[in-house]
């Protein structure tokens, strides 16, 4: 009930803030001064066509929440375009990751329950839109069809947020109404049997100009790399925005996604993956779970409000806000490979394995609202750029599951790794209610941006936050304040050095075996880095160097490895290089380099996290980028030596190969994408508590786009 009311009176308010606004009056002497000061609002980039200047862009909104300049902004920041993601063929938000500086994608191999990543060592958070999408626990798959793109923001955002690790976020951006009709239809594909259909239709709902719509859907009917998981998804998100006059607009957009999947992490033994088994290699397909009884369900409903206001050409007020409602029924039977690591088999020929059972249904009920205003100004010799804001964030779990490491529900028919044979038993477990765990926080923030005439750029920043999580009648408070610094300066040639501080806080809304709540993370990091880019060039270089420290960090439990307990402080070193150029206006280019030192205080290793990693991905348009024709492009990423957590487990270095071809004429594009392209077997990473994860295998994806 408590959620109910605050959600009702937060959404409430939120809908009476645009009325309220546009219901303010103006004596008739002020009307023409009025007028002189109004200042159209930033058009929302939300087409799907390739970008004048390829994949390099000027200005990204999350690191900062102003529309600033990349090259203005003191920290590493990357923006995956529309462009980009078209020319990739991504099907995941995870797929965007791959060609980034300082992220570890696929970092468990081919995992459908999320899009999960290493940024510089550590987790990240994910945002939509401005706002948090889930507060720890399962959660749904976004639908990349339904972004027009993402920036990766690295290092400690907590000033802005409130709630994210030291490595940085992941910030997603939806598709918008446009004023501008287009519509499209898509069809695509590929290998496991993968078949999907998909439109976009925007444009304006008057003559006047004042409202427009956005309807995006998506089906998909697909299998997985791994027998018996489907992955199948049915999704809408019908939008609307009013824009009354210039200096204001409002959107309102749901989301309604029903994905029906089973689990892909087959948690398989070292023997027979990274070590040799006598019985040969387990295959990538391998399914260590029941058909009839796997699942990994979700289902999502939000309503979002986008909202912003300009009073004049120095005051601009911005208010967001989201409320979800998601349903995640997961079930999975794996190998109970955990109690022995060194010997996991139950068999003398290495075979036959006893297995676990999880099944958990949870129900997520999340309010999220961030609200600030936006002041431009010049005072004397500066001009600032100000924002003061307060962010809400409420999430309720409820949680039913059954857990064979504490209940004793084991599997003793033994499951052959090699010639599985499924169906032997029956399983229908009852599943446990757990006490609901609540997470309140409460951010008030202040930023200012300033510039010393047209060289000298600085930011600084301040946050308080407030976080209560309660589980049953355990009720932990935490209050922290964080900080930001940075300066900049620009030379006439396009050469920006920076030095930045800042620091993170992040609540945890997940409890450990015993159903206490963690505490929050902490973290500060300290960077240096030059950007790179020409005035009215496409070419954007960045090289950083970041230093960052983090406390009260998550680790398996050495006790029961499928949860986690806080260990000690973490340190990660490295350097990132990136760039992005466009060459004559035929090739579209991307390179990465990473180098990345982490050292966790216990002298563990961190997991799959390698110490290089470096990229590349050009695409050749035969006549011009920007018209019909031919373009054909190639990507090779190469991902370093990593380890398990005793640094004995080494999983060796690989390279991997991306390719497409593409023709465009008129309103038809056919494309097809292909990842992995020479299909080699890997293995992602290791852990020390008996399991390892393969890399995904060859995806093959062809896709024929009508617009119109």
């Amino acid at each position: 009930m408590i959620l109910r009311k605050n959600s009702l009176a937060l959404l409430i308010a939120g809908a009476l803030v645009p009325f309220a606004l546009q219901a303010q009056t103006v004596p008739d002497g002020e009307t023409k001064k009025h007028e002189d000061k109004l200042v159209q609002l930033a058009p929302v980039a939300v087409s799907s066509t390739r970008l004048d200047d390829g994949y390099a862009s000027s200005n990204a909104a999350s690191a900062t929440k102003t529309d600033t300049p990349l090259i203005e902004t003191p920290q590493a920041i990357s923006v995956v375009s529309a462009a980009q993601m078209l020319d990739q063929g991504v099907l995941t938000v995870q797929d965007a990751l791959r060609y980034s500086a300082g992220v570890r994608s696929d970092s468990y191999g081919v995992d459908s329950r999320g899009d999960d990543a290493m940024l510089r060592g550590t987790s990240f958070v994910q945002y939509l839109d401005g706002l948090r999408q889930s507060f720890g626990g399962t959660y749904a798959r976004t639908e990349p069809y339904f972004i027009d793109h993402l920036e990766i923001v690295r290092g400690p955002s907590s000033v802005l947020y409130g709630q994210g690790t030291t490595g940085g976020l992941i910030a997603l951006a939806s598709k918008r109404p446009q004023f501008t009709a287009s519509h499209e239809v898509v069809a695509q594909l590929g290998n496991n049997a993968r078949k999907q259909l998909a439109f976009d239709f925007t444009g304006p709902l008057d003559t006047a100009g004042h409202w427009a719509y956005r309807l995006i859907g998506v089906y998909r009917d697909s299998d997985s790399q791994i027998d018996y998981v489907p992955d199948d998804r049915k999704a809408i998100s019908p939008s609307i925005t009013w824009m009354p006059d210039d200096s204001t607009r409002w959107t309102l957009l749901a989301n309604l996604q029903f994905d029906r999947n089973g689990s892909t992490l087959n948690f398989v033994p070292h023997a027979g993956t990274i070590y040799p088994n006598p019985n040969g290699r387990i295959r990538t397909n391998r399914f260590t779970s029941e058909p009839d009884f796997d699942r990994y369900d979700t289902n999502q409903r939000s309503i979002s409000s986008f909202f912003e206001h300009r009073f004049n050409d120095t005051w601009k007020i911005v208010q967001n806000t989201r409320f979800s409602h998601d349903d995640v029924d997961y079930r999975s039977i794996y190998p109970n490979v955990y109690g022995n690591p060194a010997y996991p088999f139950l068999d003398a020929n290495e075979r036959t394995v006893g297995r676990n059972v999880w099944a958990t249904r949870s129900n997520y009920r999340r309010l999220t609202s961030d609200t600030h205003a936006e002041a431009d100004f010049d005072a004397g010799p500066t001009h600032h750029r100000v924002i003061v804001g307060l962010d809400l964030g409420y999430s309720r779990t409820n949680t039913k599951q059954i857990d064979s490491s504490q209940s004793g529900l084991l599997i003793d028919v033994p499951f052959d790794l090699f010639t599985p044979t499924y169906g032997r038993f029956s399983l229908d477990p009852t599943l446990n209610a757990l006490p609901a765990s609540r997470t309140r926080q409460t951010g008030a923030y202040v930023q200012d941006q300033v510039n010393w005439g047209e060289h000298l750029i600085g930011t600084v920043g301040f946050r308080h936050d407030r976080a209560t999580q309660t589980t049953a009648d355990q009720r932990l408070v935490n209050n922290a304040t964080t900080a930001r610094y940075g300066l900049m300066y620009r030379f006439d040639n396009g050469i920006v050095p920076y030095v930045s501080y800042s620091e993170s806080f992040q609540p945890l809304d997940q409890p450990d075996r015993n159903n206490w709540p963690f505490a929050p993370q902490r973290g500060k990091q300290y960077e240096a880095g030059v950007k790179y880019q020409p005035v009215g060039s496409a070419t954007l270089v960045t090289a950083t160097y970041f230093d960052l420290r983090e406390a009260n960090r998550l680790a398996p439990d050495p006790e029961q490895p499928q949860f986690q307990i806080q260990s000690g402080r973490y340190r990660v070193r490295g350097v990132e290089l990136e760039a992005s150029t466009r060459v004559a206006s035929h090739v579209d280019l991307i390179g990465t380099y990473t180098w990345t030192k982490a050292r966790p205080s216990d002298g563990t290793t961190v997991a799959g996290l390698p110490e290089n990693q470096a990229s590349a991905w050009a695409v050749y348009h035969v006549n011009d980028a920007d018209s019909d024709g031919l373009s054909f492009g190639a990507g090779a990423r190469y991902i370093g030596v990593n380890y398990d957590e005793t640094h004995t487990i080494r999983v060796p270095k690989k390279v991997l190969f991306d390719a497409m071809v593409a023709y465009t004429q008129g309103p038809w594009r056919f494309s097809v994408n292909a990842a992995n392209l020479t299909n080699q077997i890997y293995t992602a990473t290791c852990l020390q508590r008996g399991d390892c994860f393969y890399g995904p295998r060859r995806s093959v994806m062809g896709m024929a786009r009508y617009r119109f």
